[in-house]
């Protein structure tokens, strides 16, 4: 029978970060944001009769229906509001891995 030798695992394991970086969750969560923006108008155009991108669009301001104002306001909100909550999240997240971890 073979000899095992069992390792513990460091108190600061890589698969549980105590940091996470501002820049980096705040343009994912923009590209992710973005993305889901242009799916959500491109249903618009394949699909208008299904309706299943009025309730996305709602929650974007002064999008007047499916134009390149609208595109373009759109996709601007998307990265401003997702590169918002990335950085945020990341920020809070940061702060409190820090005080209790």
């Amino acid at each position: 029978m073979a000899n095992t030798v069992l390792h513990g695992q460091p108190a600061s394991s890589p698969a549980m970060p105590s940091h996470v970086s501002v820049p980096v969750l705040g343009a994912t969560l923009a590209v992710f944001a973005a993305i889901s923006f242009l799916l959500c108008m491109l249903l618009g155009f394949v699909a208008p009769d299904w309706g299943l991108h009025r309730p996305w669009l709602q929650f974007f301001l002064g999008l007047t229906g499916f134009d390149l104002r609208s595109l373009a306001l759109g996709l601007l909100q998307s990265v401003i509001f997702g590169g918002y909550a990335g950085a945020s999240l990341a920020a809070i997240f940061n702060f409190i891995s820090r005080r209790l971890g």
